[in-house]
């Protein structure tokens, strides 16, 4: 669900792209008397621009488009951003499109300004000399020189929270994009955005040099109702075992995680259901979703709410 204003057509005049939930990529070309009617965007086939699994709205049902290079497995991904940027420095817009766990693709455009001709190849774009993945799911990705060499670097946003930059140590036509390094650690206090973070770097107080602009969800404290010391007993208590039992859950999927490292998305899918419908994960999923109802009965729930924060470059 990310966007972008970009002259795609080289008419001189601003369009609008954005990729949306449904998997596929959006144009709206503007023009002097304003906005056209939202297209997909198309590769040289005529086939709308998709990761992998996208939503046939018509037939009312995911599908599965198979657009990885020959000879590698169907990633599955499902493609919710995208982002034009000359990637070989030719002239001509080529794509880069986000995937929703966190992976990230560039699609070439063999074509030339004005009359883009995309490949339908999603090439895994790799930071750190493996295929990058964003922990918890990419947002979007923003293309900024973060360093001033002039080259362009990504700057990476997460669905379970924190902002990621990714340097640029190739050249103007050949990226190779470093291991990610954190910019904004996932929130552990109430206040801070911990969900859905989009970020955009930008100059906001005009010193030179790059701030974040982060719009996403916080937690925010409810106004607590006074415990009895039962009560405050019993909450301590509670909260302590509910901290282990979900200690215990983190440490079985990072185990998971790591069976599956040579796994295809569509595997690793397939093996988190199983894992999931799992006898011991049901009777650990339960116990911890009791354990949230108890502490629900005498802790105020933090509200969730959603807003920009800035964060300032020292």
């Amino acid at each position: 669900m990310s966007s972008q204003f970009v002259d795609f057509n080289a008419d001189g005049h601003l369009d609008f792209i954005a990729a949306t939930y449904e998997g596929t990529v959006f144009l709206v070309a503007g023009s002097k008397d304003g906005w056209g009617q939202p297209q997909h965007l198309e590769d040289a086939k005529g086939r709308n621009i998709v990761i992998s699994l996208y939503y046939d709205m018509e037939d009312n049902e995911y599908k599965n488009a198979n657009r990885s290079p020959k000879g590698q497995k169907d990633s599955g991904d499902h493609c919710v951003s995208a982002t034009l940027f000359d990637w070989d420095d030719d002239g001509d817009l080529d794509l880069l499109l986000g995937a929703y766990d966190g992976a990230l693709y560039r699609q070439m455009n063999e074509g030339k300004p004005g009359a883009p001709a995309y490949t339908g190849v999603n090439i895994p774009v790799e930071a750190g000399g493996k295929p990058f993945e964003m922990r918890g799911g990419l947002t979007a990705a923003r293309l900024v020189d973060w360093n001033g060499d002039g080259l362009q670097d990504l700057v990476c946003g997460g669905f379970k929270g924190g902002v990621s930059v990714l340097v640029n140590k190739g050249q103007r036509d050949k990226p190779r994009f470093g291991a990610p390094k954190t910019l904004i650690a996932k929130a552990k206090r109430n206040g801070a955005p911990s969900e859905g973070l989009y970020v955009d770097p930008v100059d906001y107080d005009g010193d030179g040099d790059l701030d974040l602009l982060v719009g996403g969800i916080a937690q925010v404290p409810s106004e607590q109702t006074p415990l009895s010391d039962e009560e405050a007993v019993n909450l301590d208590q509670w909260m302590n075992k509910l901290e282990k039992l979900e200690a215990q859950s983190i440490a079985l999927y990072e185990n998971l995680e790591k069976a599956l490292a040579n796994f295809s998305k569509k595997e690793k899918r397939a093996a988190l259901k199983e894992f999931q419908s799992g006898k011991a994960m049901q009777m650990l999923e339960d116990s911890i979703a009791r354990l949230y109802t108890k502490i629900g009965k005498l802790e105020s729930a933090p509200a969730r709410e959603s807003g920009i924060w800035l964060y300032r470059r020292r």
